[in-house]
């Protein structure tokens, strides 16, 4: 029952069983016709055709009844049912001697308008529609054995498809009264668990800029000579605090999606770490990245500038490659840097920058990042975001998904 909303869950399901009765009331005809069939297989003698034939105006009702499914329907349902039964036991009590397959065929076709289903989606009312036709059905056997002369039948089978019908439709509807009362606290309880994990995804992100950002300021701040601040990082802090202080930080979609907005942001963050005075080769297609959802491109070009954050303060070295390619499901990323490397096992809880701001972040997106390093081997840093598809999970990670690695910064 979850995900049918609250109202609508009584009809459908009240509906789906009427569907249900209906598909089983054409088997029931189409049982009583492959009986006939066998059974003058049997005796050669004996002339079922026109009970074969009875039982044709049925099966047009029954596909009218389910075309329209109203009151007025039914009721036609029933009259021409009634009197097809009638038509259909004269032949079958006139015809055929043997008292139990004529009792089972007045049933198979007595069973059709139980299963009439009525026309609506309450329980009480489905049962009185079936209640009917079997009293329609019970009457028009009735008249057809005192016509032919013949004994009453008990319609063993009939009588045990209206207790069914009366039992699966009462029991069904309680059980859609409890899920009516139980669903509201599901859905709450989804609705809950899902702003719980949009919150520590933001939480998370909230944590990767800080380090980016702030963090990364005051370190450089702290090794930074005496006098005045550098230029550069004045204005790096100046634009870091006004997206900090205002919105954009939480912002992941972009005013222009195009191929040289997502070359120009993928750019800028390059031209900021040169602007440091790292030296970035950039190689492969750029353009590539132009694939990507606006919160994807975010992401990837958020956590390309924290893998070159990582270099100018922990490689040792002024130089760095980032190499995108495009293998046609994924945006790939690499950054490589011919440092001293590090053993990632080694590294402290309390150090953020791979952790956070690379492999939470692009696990976010539902991508996966890959490092190769060790002492004095340099690092390489593999970044892959799947492009959109209709299947293409997005995974939102809290504080505790980082499968215990750790970082370089």
């Amino acid at each position: 029952m979850l995900g049918i909303p609250t109202h609508l869950a009584p009809r459908v399901n009240a509906w789906s069983t009427v569907r249900a009765f209906h598909a089983a009331a054409v088997g029931s005809l189409l049982a009583a016709a492959v009986t006939l069939l066998l059974f003058v297989l049997t005796d050669t003698d004996v002339r079922v055709v026109g009970a074969l034939v009875a039982l044709l105006p049925m099966l047009g009702m029954i596909g009218v009844h389910v075309q329209f499914g109203t009151w007025r329907s039914a009721i036609a349902f029933l009259l021409v049912g009634g009197v097809c039964v009638w038509w259909f036991s004269v032949v079958v009590q006139r015809d055929i001697a043997v008292p139990w397959v004529t009792s089972y065929l007045l049933s198979l076709v007595v069973v059709p308008l139980v299963l009439v289903g009525g026309a609506g989606a309450v329980p009480g009312r489905v049962v009185l529609w079936s209640v009917g036709g079997f009293a329609v059905g019970r009457i028009a056997t009735g008249i057809a054995s005192a016509q032919t002369g013949g004994p009453g039948h008990p319609l063993v089978l009939a009588w045990m498809t209206l207790a069914f019908v009366a039992g699966i439709v009462l029991v069904g509807g309680r059980s859609t009264a409890r899920s009516q009362r139980v669903q509201p606290e599901l859905l709450r309880s989804a609705r809950e668990e899902h702003v719980s994990a949009y919150r520590a995804g933001v939480e998370s992100e909230a944590s990767a800029i800080l380090h980016d950002t702030v963090l990364n300021h005051l370190g450089a701040i702290a090794l930074a000579p005496d006098g005045p601040m550098d230029e550069q990082l004045a204005r790096t802090v100046d634009a870091d605090f006004a997206m900090l202080t205002g919105k954009a930080w939480l912002a992941s979609e972009q005013p222009d999606t195009g191929d040289s907005a997502a070359v120009d942001a993928f750019e800028h963050v390059i031209a900021e770490h040169r602007a440091e005075g790292l030296e970035v080769q950039v190689t492969g297609d750029p353009a590539a990245l132009a694939r990507l959802e606006a919160p994807s491109l975010t992401a990837l070009v958020r956590a390309v500038g924290a893998c070159l954050a990582n270099v100018r303060k922990h490689a040792g070295t002024d130089s760095a490659e980032v190499s995108v390619f495009d293998d046609g499901a994924a945006c790939t990323v690499m950054v490589v840097d011919d440092g001293r490397g590090f053993d990632e096992q080694q590294t402290g809880a309390d150090r953020m920058g791979l952790r956070n701001s690379v492999r939470d972040r692009i696990g976010r997106v539902g991508g996966d990042v890959q490092v190769w390093t060790s002492p004095g081997s340099g690092t390489s840093v593999m970044m892959s975001v799947p492009y959109a598809t209709a299947t293409t999970p997005v995974r939102v990670i809290g504080h505790g998904d980082t499968d215990g690695l750790q970082e370089s910064a």
